[in-house]
């Protein structure tokens, strides 16, 4: 559990979210979603943003104010449209502080384009199979990552996921440079 926080929470800010592997989506399983929620936003707010050149510093800047005014945008309406906001959604200038919402509405253009901001959304799920539908329900395939104990159902999800590479116990962000990069859907 702990690991998997870690690894999510690296995954989803590392570069300020503008990362093409970057975590975007994470579907919990119902049974630890509260509980995951409430871990997962504690160390998102225990990130420092700020300047990029002082070591404290955890989140920088995004690439231009015009990217985080937009990913301001997306939030809010995602927010508007009834995601429930748990950690971050300010901006100043370009700094946009990492930002963690739950139960995005599918419409959303949060949970239907790649954001490249740090932004994440937590989405639980009942049953193996939505976990898979939800997964493949995005446009874009580059990474996923799948946090489980059960080899076999690791190897299931990693073959039925429309991803170019699924990391097992480690985020979408992990990334060996031997890997070959590259998708099934959209931008492939």
């Amino acid at each position: 559990f702990e690991a998997a926080i870690a690894a999510c929470v690296s995954g989803s800010f590392w570069a300020a979210g503008q990362n093409c592997i970057g975590t975007q989506r994470i579907l919990v399983e119902r049974p630890i979603f509260d509980r995951f929620s409430l871990r997962f936003a504690q160390e998102t707010r225990a990130l420092r943003s700020g300047d990029p050149t002082d070591e404290a510093t955890d989140i920088g800047p995004m690439i231009t104010e015009t990217a985080a005014i937009e990913a301001e945008r997306k939030v809010d309406e995602a927010i508007a449209a009834g995601a429930i906001l748990l950690a971050g959604h300010k901006r100043a200038g370009s700094l946009y502080h990492p930002t963690v919402l739950a139960h995005t509405p599918s419409h959303c253009a949060l949970w239907n384009e790649e954001i490249f901001a740090p932004v994440v959304t937590l989405q639980p799920f009942d049953t193996y199979e939505e976990a898979m539908e939800l997964g493949n329900s995005s446009p874009y395939s580059l990474h996923a990552g799948v946090f489980t104990s059960n080899l076999d159902k690791a190897l299931r999800a990693a073959n039925e996921l429309d991803a170019g590479g699924v990391m097992i116990n480690d985020s979408s962000d992990c990334l060996f440079d031997a890997l070959p990069i590259g998708g099934f859907k959209y931008g492939s």
